[in-house]
């Protein structure tokens, strides 16, 4: 996970639905480590399957995220950018 998302201002629900994708992108996965999650794609859908919030809340933070260059969005997949990419506030 890139550390600097926290440098960047966004919002709390922002912050909470990058680690949410971050997680279910299984990045940081290690087979090695007897892990059992396997990476795959990860969908608006399955986002808003785990998200606990209000489902506007989590538009409004996609909107957050996508806007500061952070999340891309092709046909409901959703992939996080680089961070060299990422416009702060």
């Amino acid at each position: 996970m890139a550390v600097s998302i926290f440098d960047l201002g966004l919002s709390v629900e922002a912050n909470s639905l990058f680690l949410l994708i971050e997680g279910m992108l299984g990045s940081k996965i290690d087979p090695d480590k007897n892990c059992k999650a396997a990476p795959g794609s990860v969908t608006i859908e399955g986002c808003l399957a785990k998200w606990n919030g209000e489902e506007n809340d989590f538009l409004v933070a996609m909107k957050e995220l996508v806007d500061a260059g952070i999340l891309t969005e092709n046909d409901s997949e959703l992939r996080v950018s680089a961070p060299e990419n990422w416009k702060k506030k």
